[in-house]
């Protein structure tokens, strides 16, 4: 059950991402149970999405890593809707499928070279740079990244010791899901021409979510 919270302290609705996955979602279902059970879920989702996303934990509605918590939720809202009735791994492959049907967006990047790399890293910069000590009292729950264990100078390399997404799944009982999401990170970096060299995951029991990134051909 997801408690109802004052106006203010809740992230701030928008339907872009469900409308833009929908597409591809509703396709893996109809495929595995028929186009009128799809259409139903997916009518269902919509609401449920909605909800999820007033009721997380506000992290800020510019921040630049909000992004990864609205993908998710597009997922989980399924899930939800079917009353868990969906296995995961059919939501995995709506997120794969997801991924792939915005892959020209992805394929800009190369990270086999010194360009691709930077861009990758020019968003956690980015971040680093907006979630200033002000913020992180504004927005005690949102994303914490570090760059501590850089195996060299220059490295395309951070880590996430504090997750929202995790912290949300697991409020919501639905922490079986998040595997699934943190498996999307190696997809998603594979569609930019590069490897993800990870030794664990918050959600896996790590203490942190460590991203070591090189190109495919390296």
């Amino acid at each position: 059950m997801i408690e109802r919270k004052a106006r203010g302290d809740s992230m701030k609705y928008r339907r872009f991402y469900f409308s833009l996955f929908q597409h591809p979602m509703k396709k893996v279902l109809a495929e595995t149970y028929g186009r009128a059970y799809a259409g139903e879920i997916i009518k269902k989702s919509k609401k449920v999405y909605r909800k999820l996303v007033e009721e997380a934990e506000d992290i800020g509605e510019d921040n630049p890593m909000a992004y990864n918590e609205m993908f998710a939720l597009v997922f989980v809202a399924p899930y939800l809707a079917s009353e868990k009735k969906i296995p995961p791994e059919i939501l995995q492959e709506a997120m794969r499928r997801s991924l792939y049907f915005v892959r020209p967006y992805f394929s800009l990047v190369d990270l086999n070279t010194k360009r691709g790399k930077a861009a990758n890293k020019k968003n956690i910069l980015k971040y680093v740079k907006w979630y200033t000590p002000e913020k992180e009292k504004r927005y005690p729950t949102s994303f914490k990244v570090d760059f501590v264990g850089e195996p060299y100078e220059g490295a395309c390399y951070y880590r996430i010791t504090r997750c929202p997404i995790c912290a949300y799944t697991e409020k919501l009982g639905v922490a079986e899901l998040m595997p699934l999401f943190c498996e999307l990170d190696e997809v998603m970096i594979s569609l930019q021409h590069g490897v993800l060299h990870r030794k664990g995951t918050i959600a896996n029991g790590a203490d942190c979510c460590d991203y070591f990134i090189t190109g495919d051909r390296e």
